[in-house]
Protein backbone atom coordinates (compact mmCIF):
# COMPACT_ATOMS: atom_id res chain seq x y z
CA UNK A 1 0.00 0.00 0.00
CA UNK A 2 1.41 3.24 -1.18
CA UNK A 3 -0.10 6.78 1.00
CA UNK A 4 0.43 9.84 -0.83
CA UNK A 5 -0.15 13.03 1.40
CA UNK A 6 0.40 16.98 1.42
CA UNK A 7 -0.05 16.66 5.25
CA UNK A 8 2.76 15.96 7.09
CA UNK A 9 1.12 15.98 10.15
CA UNK A 10 -1.45 12.93 9.72
CA UNK A 11 0.90 10.06 11.27
CA UNK A 12 -0.23 11.46 14.29
CA UNK A 13 -3.29 10.73 13.71
CA UNK A 14 -2.50 7.20 13.19
CA UNK A 15 -3.40 4.42 15.88
CA UNK A 16 0.21 2.61 17.99
CA UNK A 17 -0.80 -0.58 15.82
CA UNK A 18 -0.89 0.80 12.70
CA UNK A 19 2.31 3.50 13.19
CA UNK A 20 4.06 -0.16 14.23
CA UNK A 21 2.83 -2.08 10.67
CA UNK A 22 4.10 0.86 8.98
CA UNK A 23 6.73 0.29 6.80
CA UNK A 24 7.30 3.74 5.95
CA UNK A 25 9.35 6.03 3.72
CA UNK A 26 9.43 9.61 3.30
CA UNK A 27 9.86 11.32 -0.06
CA UNK A 28 9.42 14.76 0.18
CA UNK A 29 9.06 17.00 -2.93
CA UNK A 30 10.05 20.31 -2.25
CA UNK A 31 8.50 23.40 -3.69
CA UNK A 32 9.86 24.74 -7.38
CA UNK A 33 12.24 28.33 -6.46
CA UNK A 34 10.93 30.97 -9.06
CA UNK A 35 14.61 30.49 -10.84
CA UNK A 36 13.37 26.67 -11.66
CA UNK A 37 9.25 28.31 -12.17
CA UNK A 38 11.17 30.68 -14.57
CA UNK A 39 12.96 27.82 -16.90
CA UNK A 40 9.64 25.90 -17.12
CA UNK A 41 7.80 28.93 -17.95
CA UNK A 42 9.99 30.25 -20.38
CA UNK A 43 10.05 26.36 -22.08
CA UNK A 44 6.31 26.71 -22.14
CA UNK A 45 6.36 30.32 -23.42
CA UNK A 46 8.83 29.42 -26.72
CA UNK A 47 5.97 26.86 -27.58
CA UNK A 48 2.74 28.67 -26.93
CA UNK A 49 3.67 32.27 -28.24
CA UNK A 50 4.91 33.83 -31.49
CA UNK A 51 7.74 35.47 -31.01
CA UNK A 52 7.69 38.37 -28.71
CA UNK A 53 3.98 37.47 -27.51
CA UNK A 54 5.42 37.52 -23.92
CA UNK A 55 7.42 40.33 -21.92
CA UNK A 56 10.57 38.06 -20.20
CA UNK A 57 9.33 40.29 -17.32
CA UNK A 58 6.19 39.39 -17.13
CA UNK A 59 7.08 35.53 -17.44
CA UNK A 60 9.81 36.09 -14.02
CA UNK A 61 6.48 37.66 -12.85
CA UNK A 62 4.45 34.61 -12.86
CA UNK A 63 7.57 32.53 -11.75
CA UNK A 64 8.37 34.45 -8.50
CA UNK A 65 4.06 35.05 -8.00
CA UNK A 66 3.41 31.24 -8.10
CA UNK A 67 7.28 30.59 -6.01
CA UNK A 68 6.38 33.24 -3.19
CA UNK A 69 2.93 31.63 -3.04
CA UNK A 70 2.92 27.77 -3.53
CA UNK A 71 6.19 27.06 -5.73
CA UNK A 72 3.86 25.30 -8.10
CA UNK A 73 4.39 25.08 -11.59
CA UNK A 74 0.51 24.55 -12.09
CA UNK A 75 -0.03 27.91 -10.66
CA UNK A 76 3.05 29.61 -12.89
CA UNK A 77 1.20 27.82 -15.58
CA UNK A 78 -2.13 29.38 -14.78
CA UNK A 79 -0.60 32.73 -14.59
CA UNK A 80 0.70 33.10 -17.82
CA UNK A 81 -2.19 31.59 -19.29
CA UNK A 82 -4.94 33.70 -17.76
CA UNK A 83 -2.57 36.78 -18.26
CA UNK A 84 -2.33 35.39 -22.10
CA UNK A 85 -6.33 35.37 -21.83
CA UNK A 86 -6.45 39.37 -20.70
CA UNK A 87 -4.12 40.45 -22.84
CA UNK A 88 -6.00 38.88 -25.60
CA UNK A 89 -9.22 40.31 -24.48
CA UNK A 90 -7.64 43.41 -24.26
CA UNK A 91 -6.39 43.48 -28.34
CA UNK A 92 -2.69 43.59 -26.56
CA UNK A 93 -0.26 42.41 -28.61
CA UNK A 94 2.07 41.33 -25.97
CA UNK A 95 2.11 39.76 -22.42
CA UNK A 96 3.02 41.97 -19.86
CA UNK A 97 3.63 42.59 -16.17
CA UNK A 98 0.18 44.22 -15.56
CA UNK A 99 -1.33 41.47 -17.06
CA UNK A 100 -0.02 38.74 -14.65
CA UNK A 101 -1.04 41.04 -11.69
CA UNK A 102 -4.40 40.89 -12.82
CA UNK A 103 -3.81 37.14 -13.90
CA UNK A 104 -3.05 36.75 -9.92
CA UNK A 105 -6.53 37.74 -8.30
CA UNK A 106 -8.01 35.91 -10.85
CA UNK A 107 -6.03 32.77 -10.41
CA UNK A 108 -6.45 33.06 -6.92
CA UNK A 109 -10.22 33.34 -7.17
CA UNK A 110 -11.26 30.32 -9.45
CA UNK A 111 -9.05 28.40 -6.72
CA UNK A 112 -11.23 29.22 -4.32
CA UNK A 113 -14.17 28.78 -6.21
CA UNK A 114 -13.01 25.51 -7.60
CA UNK A 115 -12.70 24.53 -4.11
CA UNK A 116 -16.30 25.38 -2.90
CA UNK A 117 -17.88 23.95 -6.18
CA UNK A 118 -16.04 20.80 -4.90
CA UNK A 119 -17.70 20.42 -1.73
CA UNK A 120 -20.74 18.26 -1.32
CA UNK A 121 -24.52 20.37 -1.36
CA UNK A 122 -24.65 20.29 2.49
CA UNK A 123 -21.04 21.67 2.94
CA UNK A 124 -21.86 24.31 0.54
CA UNK A 125 -24.46 25.02 2.44
CA UNK A 126 -22.82 25.24 5.84
CA UNK A 127 -19.72 27.73 4.29
CA UNK A 128 -23.36 30.09 3.29
CA UNK A 129 -24.61 29.85 6.52
CA UNK A 130 -20.89 30.61 8.11
CA UNK A 131 -20.96 33.72 5.53
CA UNK A 132 -24.22 34.69 7.09
CA UNK A 133 -23.11 34.99 10.49
CA UNK A 134 -19.58 36.47 9.36
CA UNK A 135 -21.58 39.33 7.88
CA UNK A 136 -24.12 39.44 10.81
CA UNK A 137 -20.37 39.52 12.84
CA UNK A 138 -21.79 36.49 14.87
CA UNK A 139 -18.57 34.41 14.67
CA UNK A 140 -17.16 32.51 15.97
CA UNK A 141 -20.61 30.51 16.74
CA UNK A 142 -21.33 27.48 18.39
CA UNK A 143 -22.36 24.74 15.98
CA UNK A 144 -25.35 24.89 17.36
CA UNK A 145 -26.09 28.16 16.44
CA UNK A 146 -24.40 27.29 13.24
CA UNK A 147 -27.33 24.78 12.54
CA UNK A 148 -30.18 27.48 12.66
CA UNK A 149 -28.64 29.32 10.11
CA UNK A 150 -27.57 26.38 8.07
CA UNK A 151 -30.71 25.06 8.13
CA UNK A 152 -32.41 28.69 6.89
CA UNK A 153 -29.81 28.48 3.90
CA UNK A 154 -30.88 24.69 3.42
CA UNK A 155 -34.39 25.75 3.11
CA UNK A 156 -33.82 28.72 0.84
CA UNK A 157 -32.25 26.36 -1.47
CA UNK A 158 -35.44 24.20 -1.10
CA UNK A 159 -33.15 21.38 -0.01
CA UNK A 160 -33.90 18.84 3.29
CA UNK A 161 -31.55 20.26 5.49
CA UNK A 162 -29.21 17.69 7.42
CA UNK A 163 -31.02 15.62 10.36
CA UNK A 164 -28.56 16.04 13.06
CA UNK A 165 -25.96 18.19 15.03
CA UNK A 166 -23.03 15.41 14.68
CA UNK A 167 -23.75 15.20 10.88
CA UNK A 168 -23.08 19.13 10.61
CA UNK A 169 -20.44 19.06 13.04
CA UNK A 170 -18.57 16.22 10.77
CA UNK A 171 -18.97 18.38 8.12
CA UNK A 172 -17.46 21.46 10.09
CA UNK A 173 -14.77 19.33 10.72
CA UNK A 174 -13.77 18.44 6.96
CA UNK A 175 -14.12 21.74 6.33
CA UNK A 176 -11.38 22.94 8.84
CA UNK A 177 -9.18 19.91 7.71
CA UNK A 178 -9.39 21.65 4.39
CA UNK A 179 -8.92 25.47 5.24
CA UNK A 180 -11.92 26.45 5.04
CA UNK A 181 -12.16 27.20 8.42
CA UNK A 182 -10.81 28.00 11.96
CA UNK A 183 -12.14 25.92 14.60
CA UNK A 184 -12.23 27.97 18.04
CA UNK A 185 -12.31 25.37 20.68
CA UNK A 186 -14.66 26.15 24.05
CA UNK A 187 -12.26 26.85 27.02
CA UNK A 188 -9.13 26.88 25.32
CA UNK A 189 -7.81 30.31 24.28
Amino acid sequence: MIGISNDYTFRRTLSPKVKDTLMETEISFSPYDAGELRTILEHRAERAFVDEACDLSAIANAAALAAQDMGNARQALDLLRVGAELAERNGETSVMDDHIEAAREQVQRGRLEDKIRDQTEHAQYILEAIANLQTQDEVPARSKELQQTYEQVADSHAASPLSTLKSIQDHLSDLHMLGFLCRHDQGTE
